[in-house]
C-alpha cells in the first residue's frame, strides 16, 4: 500500500490539492486531487495564506512532525479535532479524493471526515479553534 496522505499538509511543490474554502468557510473538495508545483506556489502566496484557503495533503511524516503520538502511533491532531468539533458522521459522506490513503480516516473512520470540511491550516498559531 502507497504511503498514508496528512490531510493538513503545507502549500509545497508536489502536493496534492484537495480542497478549496467557500465563502462560508467550509471546505468543498475536488473530485480529484492536483499536484501543484512551484508556480502554483508563488502565486497562491501573492494572496492570502495558501494554507487558509486550500487544503494540501502529502505523504504523513510521522515521528517528524510535531502532531504525531508516540503513545498511539498515529496524529495526534485528528483525535483533537474530533474531540472539539465533535460532530458525527451522516449515513454517506461526502467524496474525497484522498480518502484512501487519509491518514486520519485511517486512524478515526467517519468522524474524521464529518469533521473535516471546517479544518484550515494556520501556520502562524497552530491551534484548535471551532
Amino acid at each position: 500500500m502507497a504511503s498514508l496522505l496528512c490531510p493538513s499538509s503545507t502549500a509545497k511543490p508536489g502536493a496534492a490539492l484537495f480542497g478549496v474554502q467557500t465563502a462560508t468557510g467550509h471546505v468543498e473538495y475536488l473530485d480529484e486531487p492536483i499536484i501543484i508545483d512551484q508556480t502554483f506556489v508563488e502565486t497562491a502566496r501573492q494572496g492570502r495564506t495558501p494554507e487558509e484557503r486550500f487544503r494540501f495533503a502529502s505523504p504523513c511524516a510521522k515521528t517528524g512532525c510535531g502532531h504525531w503520538d508516540s503513545g498511539q502511533a498515529g496524529c495526534g491532531l485528528v483525535g483533537k479535532i474530533v474531540e472539539v468539533m465533535n460532530r458525527k458522521a451522516e449515513a454517506t459522506l461526502v467524496a474525497c479524493a484522498i480518502r484512501d490513503r487519509c491518514r486520519w480516516y485511517h486512524q478515526d473512520g467517519d468522524n474524521a471526515c464529518a469533521n473535516c470540511d471546517e479544518v484550515v491550516r494556520n501556520i502562524r498559531t497552530q491551534t484548535i479553534t471551532d
